[in-house]
């Protein structure tokens, strides 16, 4: 069920960073075309795009605690034993839903704060940009718990594989197809037989 709920936020996330990328990016380059080429603007664009970035930070984030392509110092987790690194796994995880419990609730109060005040151009509540924080520390509690799982069980291979071999890895499976489907467009040769012409 985690892998499930998992999945269905890891790809809904997916989605709303792809649409705020692309709003972000209309508004600011159809802002810089209006104001230069016509004197004129978006009166928008400038509190929306902060707005967005903002959320597509802490998305990104919980994508990142997903894929597991945090950048982090791994020489101790290196040097210990499978089991030790087992349990240093839990006790990173422990201490990120503790950081999850206080963003949701930190979020939550600065939520209901500022509730009442609103943004100039838009109009709409600064609820909206400190609301991120409860969306965040809900949606970090399902990647960490599935990681919890993976090492409790001891199913945890590739929680700790260093990114650069993960990139390795992928770049040999690339060129292995690559290489499979050049084979494959290839006409096949037969054998020279005795009369054929060298």
């Amino acid at each position: 069920m985690l892998d499930r709920a998992a999945h269905l936020i890891t790809r809904g996330f997916e989605i709303l960073i792809v649409i705020s990328l692309a709003v972000m990016g209309v508004l600011v380059f159809g802002n810089v075309v209006l104001r230069y080429a016509f004197n004129s603007g978006i009166a928008i664009s400038e509190e929306l795009s902060r707005l967005l970035f903002v959320w597509l930070i802490f998305l990104g984030a919980v994508l990142a605690s997903a894929y597991r392509i945090h950048i982090g110092f791994d020489s101790l987790q290196q040097a210990l034993s499978p089991r030790w690194r087992r349990v240093l796994q839990i006790c990173n995880g422990v201490l990120i839903l503790i950081g999850c419990a206080i963003f949701i609730v930190g979020g939550w109060d600065q939520t209901l704060i500022n509730l009442g005040n609103s943004y100039p151009v838009m109009g709409i509540s600064y609820a909206w940009l400190y609301g991120v924080a409860l969306v965040f520390g809900i949606a970090l509690i399902f990647p960490v718990c599935n990681n919890l799982r993976r090492a409790i069980r001891g199913t945890d291979e590739g929680l700790t594989e260093d990114l650069s071999g993960r990139i390795e890895a992928l770049a040999e499976r690339m060129e292995h197809d690559a290489d499979a489907r050049s084979s494959s467009d290839k006409p096949a040769r037969h054998a020279a037989g005795p009369g054929d012409r060298p």
